[in-house]
């Protein structure tokens, strides 16, 4: 067996491997959260309401990346959709080491056009400061609008390293921006609460921040990374929670965009 051969074999090897281990400690995981739901007391991550599992409504899916189940709650109060709990209890550590195996194989598709039409929908000014939250490594969007005469920042925490305009540490970001807009990453917040409060001491007075996501509706259930699907109310009540209201809202197919005015 020649070289690039041997190679291959232990490529595909490395792959099924990981495959097996990732199902392996999903399904072992569910097994344990089998028996501890029932009498557990959840908490909605938007609100804060909290009630048994009873309480709140459930929706079910499968993950495509071998999460196995994922079990969501439908809040009473502020109609927010969350979980699964399973994933909203893991240490940061973990979903940081979980989200670098994801992208290690995983590409998402190109989002530049819906990063720009998020950023429009802040009306900028050229020379205006932003920053693209979670930018991601694929989009061009940010040296577009930086040809524009925009002056746009990325942060994306699973770039290898901070480089160009794009940093990975949170702790890079020190400015007072103009506006901060995302395209499918609001979905991904376990903490969405003090992640606004987070978007506040970021953005100067009066300044607005828009998000878009398809997950503003009940779409892409099937990855365990969608922990917010923010239906119903509950974009107005993470707002009012946060220091924010909600300025406008567009729903053009599937994408959904909501502009926050900080207050």
């Amino acid at each position: 067996m020649d070289t690039a051969a041997r190679i291959d074999r232990l490529e595909n090897q490395l792959k099924l491997l990981e495959t097996y281990s990732v199902a392996g400690f999903w399904h072992a995981l569910d097994h344990v959260y089998e028996i501890t739901l029932p009498t557990r007391r959840l908490r909605c991550i938007v609100c804060d309401h909290s009630d048994l599992r009873s309480g709140f409504g459930i929706r079910t899916a499968v993950c495509q990346f071998g999460g196995g189940q994922l079990e969501r709650y439908v809040c009473p109060r502020c109609d927010a959709l969350f979980g699964p709990q399973k994933y909203l209890d893991l240490a940061e550590e973990f979903v940081v080491a979980d989200y670098n195996l994801l992208y290690s194989r995983y590409a998402e598709s190109d989002s530049t056009e819906n990063e720009r039409r998020a950023f429009r929908s802040l009306q900028p000014t050229p020379g205006s400061l932003h920053l693209n939250w979670g930018c991601g490594a694929w989009s061009q969007s940010i040296p577009q609008l930086r040809a524009e005469g925009f002056d746009v920042w990325g942060y994306e925490p699973s770039a290898p390293e901070s480089a160009g305009h794009i940093v990975k540490w949170r702790g890079e970001i020190s400015a007072q921006f103009d506006g901060i807009f995302s395209n499918n990453v609001i979905e991904h917040f376990r903490d969405p609460v003090a992640q606004f409060q987070d978007f506040k001491s970021l953005l100067k007075p009066n300044a607005s921040m828009a998000h878009a996501s398809p997950c503003y509706a009940y779409n892409y259930p099937f990855t365990r990374f969608h922990t917010l699907f923010l239906l119903g109310r509950s974009p107005h009540v993470l707002a009012e929670r946060t220091g924010f209201r909600v300025e406008s809202a567009t729903v053009d197919g599937e994408f959904i965009n909501h502009v926050f005015r900080s207050l």
